[in-house]
């Protein structure tokens, strides 16, 4: 298990809230809930990958590196992060609890060449 998969087990709501801001942490949790995460997985250098199916399909990824989290989405946030960001690590740290493995994302996957 990589420091990067730690650190997404570890986070608590309070360090979501810092990093992403209150707002975007409850609109990311709705996303979450409404089940509009798909195809969730690992990029080779442990980023976390997902389509965000809502209002439209948006591509989203997530990384941790050198203690701190940073993320792209094709929402083309206006701040540093977005509630499909949100979503995308909960549905990872729920992978995680339940032991559920995450496919490693394909080098020409469609979602790196749209962020």
């Amino acid at each position: 298990m990589t420091s990067a998969f730690n650190q997404f087990r570890e986070l608590t709501w309070l360090e979501l809230t810092l990093w992403a801001g209150k707002k975007n942490v409850s609109d990311g949790r709705e996303c979450y809930q409404r089940k509009e995460v798909r195809e969730l997985s690992m990029t080779k250098n442990g980023g976390i990958l997902a389509w965000i199916d809502a209002e439209e399909l948006f591509a989203t990824l997530v990384e941790y590196d050198e203690g701190e989290f940073f993320s792209e989405c094709t929402c083309n946030p206006i701040e540093h992060t977005c509630m499909h960001s949100i979503a995308v690590i909960i549905e990872f740290i729920v992978h995680l609890k339940k032991k559920i493995d995450l496919p490693l994302a394909e080098s020409n996957d469609q979602r790196f060449f749209l962020l």
